[in-house]
This record gives structure tokens, sequence and C-alpha cells, in this order.
């Protein structure tokens, strides 16, 4: 932060979009060696029921709460696409769970299936959310003559 503050923040982002550049890289490898592919085969409707929630639950109920406080349907919208996806805090939590025994080992299983799905389809949610917005939006210059005309 300190840096970002500074006349060399610029200079240090661009040194260090390389190193988030090789970090994003390990996530997806080590994610990659957690997911076993069996689970797609052995429960694939419980594989959809885990990326439904995360998808479709999480972005419902975070539209509801940012229209609950008063964002405009568009910031609403991107909000949910937004949170349509789980990462690594998931990993954190459920292997907490598998050490602690309140997860079966198929539940991690499960989640990083869920995960992996949910970071594949989120920008397709992202580019649903834009065109929606594109075609519901009103232009300035028809909701200024409409309003004026009234």
């Amino acid at each position: 932060m300190v840096l970002n503050e500074s006349d060399l923040g610029e200079a240090a982002a661009k040194h260090l979009h390389t190193l988030q550049n090789a970090l994003v890289v390990l996530f997806f490898v080590a994610v990659g060696m957690l997911f076993d592919p069996r689970i797609l085969v052995q429960e694939p409707l419980r594989v959809l029921a885990v990326v439904a929630v995360i998808v479709i639950g999480k972005s419902i109920t975070a539209l509801v709460l940012a229209l609950v406080f008063r964002r405009t349907l568009p910031t609403a919208l991107t909000i949910a696409a937004s949170v349509a996806q789980i990462g690594e805090f998931s990993f954190i939590l459920a292997g907490l769970g598998l050490s602690l025994r309140l997860l079966p080992p198929e539940g991690l299983n499960l989640i990083v299936a869920g995960a992996l799905f949910s970071i594949a389809i989120n920008p397709l949610i992202f580019r649903f959310v834009r065109t929606l917005e594109r075609r519901t939006r009103v232009p300035a210059a028809e909701g200024h003559v409409a309003s004026a005309q009234m």
C-alpha cells in the first residue's frame, strides 16, 4: 500500500504482474492436483448440485442483498456475477472440515469440482450480465426526451 502511493507504484505493479501470473499458474496446478476426475463419473448429480449452489444460490443471494441495500440493478448484477465462484479459501475450509472429521473425503472432491466449474463458468456469467445490461439500458438521450415531453 505504501508503494502504491509513491511514484514507484506503477513500476512495481509492472514487475509484480509477472509474479501474479506465476502465482495464478501455481494455484491452478495445485487445484488440478487436488481434482479427482472420477467424481464426475461417480457423482455427476452431486457435482451439478454443488455447482448450482455456488453459481445460482450465491448469485441470487448476493443479488437480493444488493437490491435490499438499494444498489442499482446493474451494480447488483455485477455483484451477483462476482460471487458466482469459489476459490482458495474454500479449500482451506474444506481441509479444516476434513481434519475435524466434519466433511467426508468425497466432500473435498465435490468442492474442488465445484470450484473448477464455477471458475470456468464465471466469464460466461459476466458476459451474460453485460449483455443483459446493454439490452435493458435506456439511452440517456431517449430518457431525457421522454421526460421532457411529459
